[in-house]
């Protein structure tokens, strides 16, 4: 068990955030607001750790605010997605931000396409599309979609312009991808210690018992 939590921690490694120190925002248990301190442990686009000595419920929702570095500041609100109980007292938590930028858009997906498509592919789908979607269609228009449907074709019809979207969108993809990957492994630590931590209290008790 502990070799598999040593492999799984080196795989959610995440980018040190230095010695900051957070201010956190939570409700008691009356529901009024309480303000806490932590260390920002690490950080990525879409969350961080935390290092406190106040234990987070997981599932709530805190608003943490402080300086990384000399050009980041934090100001988000949060979801608590996991709290463990760490030597000395005190907690360490993962925190997911819920007001981050919405994704862009993917054009492919949007003209429902490979992106593989050639130039005639997408203006040919693009003008079916168009047409099922356009405002004046009274059985299947809709506005929204239709200006999708136009802010897409604009990108991928010009080469350059879809050859820069191209290399966004792979970067974009690969980021995603490493956040899910450091999540999942980061998630796995904090269940995989609480399995420790329940078996070696049931050990206990039954210790105590005999």
């Amino acid at each position: 068990m502990e070799a598999a939590i040593k492999t799984q921690r080196r795989r959610a490694q995440r980018k040190p955030a230095g010695s900051s120190l957070i201010h956190v925002e939570m409700k008691d248990g009356m529901g009024n607001p309480r303000w806490v301190t932590a260390n920002l442990v690490d950080v990525i686009g879409s969350g961080c750790g935390l290092a406190l000595m106040t234990v987070l419920k997981s599932g709530s929702t805190v608003v943490v605010r402080g300086q990384v570095g000399e050009s980041r500041t934090l100001d988000h609100k949060a979801g608590v997605r996991w709290c463990i109980a760490e030597t000395g007292g005190t907690f360490r938590a993962g925190l997911e931000f819920l007001d981050s930028q919405p994704p862009e858009p993917d054009y492919y997906e949007v003209l429902q396409l490979s992106p593989n498509a050639d130039a005639e592919t997408i203006s040919r789908v693009y003008r079916m599309l168009a047409f099922r979607y356009h405002p004046d269609n009274a059985k299947t228009g809709n506005s929204e979609m239709f200006l999708r449907l136009s802010e897409a074709h604009q990108i991928l019809s010009d080469p350059e312009k879809r050859a820069s979207y191209d290399v966004s969108r792979c970067d974009t993809k690969q980021l995603r991808d490493q956040n899910l990957e450091q999540r999942k492994g980061i998630e796995f630590v904090a269940a995989a210690y609480l399995g420790v931590t329940y078996l070696e209290r049931s050990r206990g008790a039954l210790s105590w018992e005999g």
